[in-house]
């Protein structure tokens, strides 16, 4: 079979530092292998897809560049040198003269990490970024929307070391005492974390949506648009006068499961014009023909700095903080990670793993919103007792057993049943934010045509 010569662009925002760079990291080690164990197919979707695909083998020089878009040039850099320094550690360690090691030396060569500055929480960053990047690459295959913040005050210690003592898995996965601030507004006079969250990573793919495109032009490969979630993610906010999250007390919580709403949507469509062979009903912002999908992921829970926003006054806090995952993760939750690495596993398994192996609504009926547990404070507590639920969307999440073996995991998100249209209305919000921007700035020309 001849090597596969498609060439991988990838962007990956908030990657100079946490599961963005974990992100990186495992990319670079990956595909410096002639077959990522990442790349196989590990759901059930129905039949025997790894049976049934030859999976070809990418040639060494074909190409991969990585974008590492960060809002501080300085600390990105730093992050490109150190994963240099670990992918060619981790080439040190492989056999001399095997296959893999000629493989992964090969790659090594023509790999490129590359910098951009980007900052979530302008919208002029986000569109001169897209400018940049239209410039320096022919096209993008995957988008890794990654990058995140929150508006914590403090953490009500108390309050979690009786959650942690009373419901030690519910009070790390479904952790209710990080306690946030509200009205906080960016420099664009929008909602702080709404923008960094969504509208800003909305924003960067409208701008280089022609990028996707150009990539299944030039491979015949759809390209990938991944968004970031949280098992976190919950509808806590107002969806009459609330979508930027200025009023709600739960903004990273409600921004989280926006994505969702705005990624089942577009893929929804994106879905619908394929199987009807015509031009999508929103043309402007999905994929006309299917040349790009997105897709849910999760870190799951790990250690990074925003833990550092809940400004806890323990010393030796971050220690104590790891040795509750610990506990918790063999006591029996599945989805606590102790490296980013491992963080990174269900991002990079849907960033490699040919599409007809990622599992659909449609094709896994036997996943289901009833399956979870959710804690008594949860909103969606118990609210699947009596009936089957409806999805939403699959959220692919990092998970692990209780040794640390890592795995991609999936579970059902439930569609908001008190605001079914939920979706569209989300998409809706953010093309009427991005049209107000751009007047508030004199009408910015960034050739996209209509909103």
């Amino acid at each position: 079979m001849q090597p596969s010569s498609e060439e991988l662009v990838i962007v990956v925002t908030g990657a100079n530092g946490g599961v963005g760079f974990g992100i990186c990291h495992r990319l670079l080690v990956q595909l410096s292998s002639p077959r990522p164990s990442d790349a196989k197919p590990y759901f059930n979707v129905g039949r025997d897809v790894a049976r049934e695909l030859a999976i070809p083998e990418r040639s060494p020089d074909a190409g991969v560049t990585i974008v590492m878009a960060c809002r501080d040039l300085k600390r990105a850099q730093d992050a490109r040198e150190k994963l240099y320094r670990l992918l060619d550690q981790h080439i040190s360690k492989l056999r001399k003269g095997s296959d893999e090691c000629k493989y992964a030396s090969a790659f090594r060569k023509s790999v490129r990490l590359d910098t951009e500055k980007l900052d979530l929480s302008s919208v002029k960053s986000v569109l001169d970024f897209g400018r940049a990047v239209s410039q320096k690459y022919e096209h993008i295959s995957h988008l890794i929307f990654n990058a995140g913040t929150a508006t914590f005050s403090h953490l009500d210690i108390l309050g979690f070391v009786w959650d942690l003592l009373t419901h030690p898995i519910d009070a790390i996965e479904h952790p209710r005492r990080n306690i946030q601030v509200n009205g906080v507004l960016s420099k664009d006079n929008l909602g702080f974390t709404w923008q960094c969250n969504v509208f800003g990573h909305y924003v960067l793919y409208r701008s280089v949506q022609s990028l996707l495109a150009a990539h299944a032009r030039k491979t015949g490969a759809p390209a990938r648009v991944l968004w970031m979630s949280s098992l976190d993610a919950e509808p806590l906010f107002d969806p009459k006068d609330d979508w930027q999250l200025t009023k709600t007390l739960h903004s990273y919580n409600a921004s989280k499961y926006q994505i969702e709403l705005i990624c089942s949507e577009l893929e929804r469509r994106t879905v619908e014009a394929e199987e009807e062979g015509r031009a999508s009903s929103w043309p402007e912002l999905v994929a006309p023909h299917g040349e790009f999908h997105h897709y849910i992921v999760s870190p799951g829970i790990t250690s990074t700095n925003m833990s550092t926003l809940l400004n806890i006054p323990i010393p030796g806090w971050r220690y104590l903080m790891l040795t509750a995952f610990l506990i918790v993760r063999f006591i029996g939750s599945p989805h606590v990670l102790m490296s980013l690495y491992s963080a990174a596993v269900a991002a990079v398994h849907l960033a490699l793993v040919p599409l007809q192996a990622i599992p659909t609504v449609r094709n896994t009926p036997h996943i289901s919103p009833a399956d979870i547990e959710y804690p008594s404070w949860h909103s969606f507590y118990r609210k699947f007792t009596n009936r089957r639920p409806r999805v939403l969307a699959l959220r692919f999440g990092a998970e692990n057993d209780r040794w640390g073996n890592d795995h991609p995991g999936v579970m059902a998100v439930p569609v908001w049943e008190e605001h079914p249209d939920a979706g569209g209305d989300a998409a809706g919000e953010v093309r009427a934010a991005i049209s107000e921007v751009l007047e508030g700035g004199g009408g910015r020309d960034i050739g996209w045509g209509p909103f």
